[in-house]
């Protein structure tokens, strides 16, 4: 089945075989290719029983692999009490058994906000965490990612200086989730028949999207 995706640009229609190539060459990258494999063992920890924040210092370093600009300081500032409750709290209202319109979004965007408080924080580097220990649920939100999603920042020429504030987590989840829950067999399908990582559908449109947005700049034609 095709993916639709509906861009501040219009709907893109994505063949199946079209998307199966971008989620390849993305799994070229040894980045990307990394924090895939990290992802998975993350989650299999979690479901054997280690809670989701104790996961949270290998999660931090981890999103690196996918150009997070949080530097160490960022990091050590996130383990600190105040933010440290902050990320329990978030992954615990983040629950991955249930689907993003029945949890309570005012209560994850507080617990966002919060984060994005931290020295050095910013949306992009607090999703690149988020989405190694929710999966299911919380996409990277790059600026180029809400630019062509959202239309709330301007496309950026680089990814080098993401600069959307804690304010687009909201709108962004519930764009994301409106469209997974619209191309739900065409992603099942491309997380089964993916090879060099698993994913799940979310991870799949996440994916997707990267490379739609900004990740095609790095695989010239030809």
């Amino acid at each position: 089945m095709t993916l639709v995706l509906r861009l501040t640009s219009g709907a893109r229609t994505i063949e199946p075989a079209e998307a199966h190539a971008m989620l390849s060459r993305r799994a070229g990258l040894p980045g990307a290719y990394g924090w895939d494999q990290a992802a998975h063992v993350l989650r299999a920890l979690e479901a054997e029983g280690v809670g989701a924040i104790a996961l949270l210092p290998l999660a931090l370093p981890t999103s690196w692999m996918v150009n997070a600009k949080a530097t160490s300081r960022t990091f050590r500032a996130w383990l600190t009490p105040r933010w440290h409750a902050a990320f329990e709290g978030v992954l615990a209202a983040l629950d991955p058994s249930q689907p993003w319109p029945d949890l309570d979004g005012a209560r994850i965007q507080g617990f966002v906000e919060e984060l994005a408080r931290a020295p050095g924080a910013g949306l992009a580097a607090l999703t690149k965490v988020l989405a190694l220990l929710r999966p299911s649920l919380v996409p990277l939100m790059d600026d180029s990612a809400l630019a062509v999603t959202l239309g709330a920042v301007p496309l950026p020429e680089t990814d080098n200086e993401p600069a959307a504030g804690p304010e687009h987590f909201t709108p962004m989840m519930d764009w994301f989730h409106r469209e997974l829950a619209r191309n739900e067999r065409a992603l099942v399908d491309l997380a089964r028949d993916h090879t060099e990582a698993v994913l799940e559908p979310a991870q799949v449109l996440d994916r997707v999207l990267w490379y739609v947005s900004f990740g095609h700049r790095h695989f010239p034609p030809g």
